[in-house]
């Protein structure tokens, strides 16, 4: 599948989403410590790149990213795009009343918070599904990404 080199929909998803994530980040009162926003972002950014990565390439070759078969510029910048995910899902959790439900409930929102950004994300073209991957299948990811980031905002954040 060769590059289109014009510039297209996905691309500017993806420039227009970071802008608005970062500037987002930048405009919020500061919670947390300069290493802390770092730490979450590459959290962020980590995840990011790991799940597409993984589910991208044999054996499961579940979707491609972007353009091309190959990790490029533009796939690089969509896992910055998503680094303030992280972020923002901790930042917005500290400002919530917590009891027992909150956990579940809150991550449940923000697994179809994610899934949603996904949907637009594949909706431009950022993602390209094969191989019978439809996006309800990245449910439990999101799941299981978001309870790891609670379990380390408790264990190094909240402390």
């Amino acid at each position: 599948m060769p590059k289109d080199t014009a510039f297209n929909s996905n691309e500017l998803f993806i420039l227009i989403s970071g802008i608005i994530a970062y500037v987002i980040i930048f405009l919020l009162p500061k919670r947390f410590t300069r290493q802390q926003t770092v730490t979450m972002l590459l959290i962020g950014i980590f995840i990011s790149a790991f799940f597409d990565n993984t589910v991208c390439i044999n054996p499961f070759n579940y979707y491609s990213v972007n353009d091309t078969p190959f990790v490029d510029f533009w796939d690089m910048l969509s896992f910055v795009m998503f680094g303030p995910f992280a972020y923002l899902f901790v930042y917005f959790y500290t400002g919530i009343g917590k009891n027992r439900s909150t956990y579940f409930f809150y991550i449940s929102v923000w697994a179809l918070i994610s899934m949603f950004a996904e949907a637009l994300a594949w909706h431009v073209g950022v993602y390209h599904y094969k191989n019978g991957y439809q996006l309800f299948f990245s449910l439990p990811i999101y799941l299981i990404v978001l309870t790891v980031t609670m379990v380390y905002y408790h264990i190094f954040i909240r402390r």
